[in-house]
Order: structure tokens, then C-alpha cells, then sequence
């Protein structure tokens, strides 16, 4: 499993700022979270995932269509709702209860039935299927690197022969204050707490890990599962720099 730091603050996220959780703009705080910045939230996720799916039919396949999907780290649904409408099925997996509690109630809220929702740990022990399309966005740098690429290895084994991946991962730090503010984060007493304070949280609020991983790693860990092309395309969320690999596993010769 997770461990139980990042488990209870995953859980914190989900029962208190969910949406928040999944999206870091104070707007989708509970307290900022109207009608307006709910219907903002879920329309970017339509349109990540009509962009996702552009640059697979660009870079792997012109005819790719979704059959079977899983979204790992699915917080509230974002990206499980505009899935719904382009897969036969979608499973949705994270490692908090409540946010999963909250994407069923919104998958409720438009009548969506072809979703699953499973809780995660590092084996994906509850998962007893393969997909056509395994995707994975701004999670895996929440989860420790040695456990992320545990999970890592168990996506890849429940992605079909054929099947699409589309998983993003971070790998170094860009930030303006370089090693200042983790530093101050980690040694100074309450300084997290502070923080929270000055960016209008609760004092105890939970703070994200953010975990950098070594692509040398990743890259032997898709060819050990035989996946000889990828394509890449770097991001950067305020400093984090990572990247989204899109990759197809092979079809057993």
C-alpha cells in the first residue's frame, strides 16, 4: 500500500478540498468552489482528453479507438466522465476512499453507468482485467518514486497486447527559489503549517509530495514489457517539469 503520510493526506484532500486536490487553483477550494469553477473543473477534463487522444491517433495509431479504459489516481472523475462517453467501459482507481465517493456521485449526477470504481494500492490487487487504454495524469509524482514505479510495472501488466498507455511523470524541479522552499518546508518547524496559513488553508492541511523520477528507470521498465516506440512531450506545472509518455504495447509475435 501507500504509505500512511501520503495515505491520510490523500484522504484529507478527498474528505475536505477534493477538487482542489486534484486541480492546485484556488478556485476549486471548497470554500471558492461555485457552480461556475465546478463546470470550469470537469470541462478542462473533456478537453485534455480530446487532446490525448489527437496526439495518439497523430503519434501511434490515425485509427485508435477506446474499448476497455482505466484512469489510475482518478480523484473526482475529471477525466473518468469524458472517458465514459468514448469507451465501452471505464475504471476508475485511487487510493481515497473519499474521492472516490465523490466521482461516484458525480458519475451518478449524468446518469453514467459504465463506470467502475476501484481503490488502489501498489499491486492494483483489485483489479482483475486488462484495458486497451491505461492512463495516468499529475499522480504519479504524489506517490513515492520506489512505489511509483511498483505501480508503474503493474499498469504496464494490465495493459492489453495492442493496448495504448498515456502516463505522465515529473523528473526535476525549475523553481524560482530552487532548493529554498522544500528546504524550508522540510527543517523549519511549522513552516509548513505557516504556509498553509498564507496561502488561505487551514494550518494542518496536507501537503502534496512531490517526487522526482529518474526516466532511465522508467524507459528500462516499458522495454522490459517489450515496448520498443514511444512518443514524449515535456510539461511544466509552475516548476515541475515532467513528461507524458504515449507508448503501445506490442502484439506477442
Amino acid at each position: 500500500m501507500f504509505n500512511s503520510d501520503s495515505d491520510r493526506a490523500w484522504e484529507k484532500f478527498g474528505n475536505n478540498n477534493p477538487y482542489f486536490g486534484v486541480l492546485s487553483d484556488e478556485k476549486f477550494l471548497e470554500s471558492n468552489l461555485t457552480d461556475e469553477n465546478k463546470e470550469e473543473f470537469f470541462n478542462s477534463g473533456t478537453v485534455y482528453i480530446d487532446s490525448v487522444l489527437k496526439k495518439i491517433r497523430r503519434h501511434i495509431d490515425p485509427d485508435y479507438r477506446i474499448g476497455k479504459a482505466l484512469d489510475f489516481g482518478c480523484g473526482v472523475g475529471r477525466l473518468v466522465i469524458p472517458l465514459a462517453e468514448l469507451a465501452e467501459s471505464v475504471t476508475g482507481i485511487d487510493v481515497s476512499d473519499s474521492m472516490l465517493n465523490e466521482a461516484r456521485k458525480n458519475c451518478d449526477a449524468r446518469s453514467i453507468n459504465n463506470v467502475t470504481l476501484v481503490k488502489s494500492d501498489d499491486n492494483l490487487s483489485l483489479l482483475n482485467d486488462q484495458y486497451d487504454f491505461i492512463h495516468s495524469f499529475i499522480v504519479f509524482q504524489h506517490i513515492p518514486v520506489k512505489r511509483g514505479e511498483c505501480i508503474f510495472e503493474n499498469l504496464i501488466a494490465h495493459l492489453e497486447d495492442g493496448g495504448v498507455g498515456v502516463l505522465h511523470f515529473t523528473y526535476a524541479k525549475n523553481l524560482k527559489f530552487g532548493k529554498l522552499v522544500p528546504f524550508i518546508k522540510n527543517y523549519i518547524p511549522l513552516a509548513k503549517n505557516l504556509i498553509n496559513l498564507g496561502k488561505g488553508e487551514h494550518f494542518f492541511a496536507p501537503q502534496m509530495q512531490m517526487n522526482m523520477y529518474d526516466l532511465n528507470r522508467l524507459f528500462f521498465i516499458m522495454q522490459q514489457a517489450r515496448v520498443s516506440e514511444f512518443h514524449t512531450e515535456y510539461t511544466n506545472h509552475a516548476g515541475q517539469l515532467g513528461v507524458v509518455v504515449y507508448f503501445r504495447k506490442p502484439e506477442k509475435s
